[in-house]
């Protein structure tokens, strides 16, 4: 049977996964199994922290100058 073809997707979420758990012995040269769940948690925590940082950051922001007004 042919080795099972991964598409650039399901690769990248792989290589982004952080929360991928480590292994004994070594597979394939890989010292952790990640997976594509693994890599869409990490994503997701990552858009969230820097999401709050900003928000954060734009708290400090409004209160240092008192009211932003966007006019047109």
């Amino acid at each position: 049977m042919p080795a099972k073809q991964q598409g650039k997707c399901s690769i990248f979420l792989k290589k982004t996964d952080m929360y991928s758990e480590p292994i004994g012995p070594t597979f394939n040269g890989l010292k952790s199994y990640p997976t594509i769940i693994g890599g869409v948690l990490t994503i997701t925590t990552t858009l969230l922290l820097l999401g709050w940082i900003a928000m954060q950051v734009s708290y400090v922001v409004v209160e240092k100058h008192g009211s932003i007004i966007i006019s047109k």
